[in-house]
């Protein structure tokens, strides 16, 4: 990775110093009792160090400074042999270091930085710069933040290449948990057999993985349930590589040979809707709502099939009926996080001008603007049964000119499926990245 390309990019687009702040450790129950660290993003991305308690200050001059924490000897009985302050300037190729308790002395209001999203670091960066926390968000620069998400967001060759590392990592992962789901198993079970490639390789998780027998419940974090003989096994997961780039891919599997009947008729459905969203990743000049939109008509047309739906495919979309099955948008951007830059807010999704849809479902669509050439995105559709949802729309009549929620309730109980692949954008269309994943 050239870091000192992305610095001089960085420096070049802006005029005035500029702060970019690593992450701090975060405490469990007391201080020196913590969670494992994670080095934030934008910080890896300009220097490539994961060490907590750094600062990187770019002076308009072109001066770079590495500001770290003089270890104390004593240290070494806990951790071992640390590096020094000059080691980790080289290792990012900066000529000059500092002491990061003496940073709040080379800061001032006209310094350039982003707001950061642990409260620890904004109780640190006000005191620096002698404000409150409150007041802290109106002194952020927004023009440094769509800076460094142009950088960001174009990923380069070594970038795809640690992708495409961590995606084969991922797969070796699914197919070990694959082979570990029976009936009788539990999902925290399957769960260590996921696990048990990447902790091989000593690799971190983009995020704590989700494996459940309830699609239904999109983010479940609970690994309890015993796998039944007609239970399905969604797996949502995604290792990091040696440089942090993250993977994210989601399969549904059958919890024994062969899906049922009606399971096989929806995963079928969500299957097309993939098919059709990543199709659309091809066509030059397309938009993520493009892509959210294909593959939500592929959905509709599909359970139209089943029985589940009907009406004017077109108006049943420009309502939003599909929403109750696929209440989530297709995807996000990837790289060095699974959700990569949403700490900067709809700045990443979406074009200036523009702004998030108020109707259900689409609200959710947290990458809309059209795609370049570099962007590294997911595709990721779904379709879930949630009983709560169907009652409270059921109870109002809603859409029901697109809804046939008689047949529906033969498949309140169907849980949830999603299909999820990552996709980079080139001049010539998109590719699947990874060695393919069987789906």
């Amino acid at each position: 990775m050239n870091y000192t390309k992305r610095r001089k990019a960085l420096r070049q687009a802006l005029q005035g110093d500029i702060l970019i702040l690593s992450a701090a450790y975060a405490p469990r129950n007391y201080a020196a009792n913590t969670y494992p660290f994670h080095q934030d993003a934008t910080f890896r991305y300009f220097t490539g160090l994961k060490d907590p308690n750094a600062a990187l200050l770019i002076e308009d001059s072109g001066k770079e400074t590495l500001f770290v924490s003089v270890p104390d000897p004593d240290d070494v009985i806990w951790t071992g042999p640390v590096p020094s302050p000059r080691e980790l300037a080289d290792r990012a190729n900066i000529e000059n270091t500092a002491d990061y308790a003496d940073l709040g002395k080379h800061l001032s209001l006209s310094t350039l930085w982003i707001e950061p999203y642990d409260f620890q670091l904004k109780l640190r960066l006000a005191s620096w710069l002698g404000l409150s926390a409150k007041d802290l968000a109106s002194h952020a620069s927004r023009e440094l933040g769509r800076a460094i998400i142009a950088l960001r967001s174009i990923k380069d060759d070594d970038e795809i290449a640690e992708l495409d590392a961590a995606i084969a990592l991922t797969r070796r992962m699914l197919a070990n948990a694959r082979a570990a789901i029976e009936p009788g198993r539990l999902e925290s079970d399957i769960l260590a057999a996921l696990l048990a490639p990447a902790i091989a390789k000593e690799r971190a998780q983009a995020f704590e993985p989700i494996v459940t027998t309830h699609g239904e419940t999109l983010h479940n974090e609970s690994y309890c349930h015993t796998i039944m003989p007609q239970d399905m096994v969604l797996i949502d997961c995604g290792a990091e590589s040696i440089e942090g780039y993250c993977a994210d891919i989601t399969r549904t599997f059958p919890a024994g040979d062969n899906f049922t009947t009606r399971q096989r008729a929806i995963y079928n459905a969500v299957l097309s809707a993939q098919k059709a969203g990543i199709a659309q990743t091809t066509i030059q000049g397309t938009s993520q709502y493009d892509v959210h939109m294909a593959a939500c008509r592929a959905l509709t047309i599909a359970l139209q099939e089943i029985g589940l739906m009907h009406g004017d495919i077109e108006e049943s979309l420009a309502t939003g009926a599909h929403a109750l099955f696929m209440p989530h948008g297709i995807g996000h951007m990837l790289g060095l996080d699974a959700h990569d830059m949403e700490n900067f807010g709809d700045d990443v999704g979406y074009a200036p001008g523009t702004s998030r849809s108020t109707q259900f479902g689409l609200n959710a669509l947290r990458l809309h603007r059209r795609l370049e050439p570099g962007f590294v995105l997911t595709v990721e559709p779904g379709c879930y049964f949630i009983p709560e949802l169907i009652d409270r729309w059921q109870a109002t009549h809603h859409l029901e000119q697109f809804i046939n929620y008689r047949e529906l309730e033969k498949y309140r109980d169907s849980r949830g499926i999603r299909i999820e692949d990552d996709i980079l954008i080139t001049p010539s269309g998109s590719r699947v990245l990874g060695p393919g994943i069987e789906k």
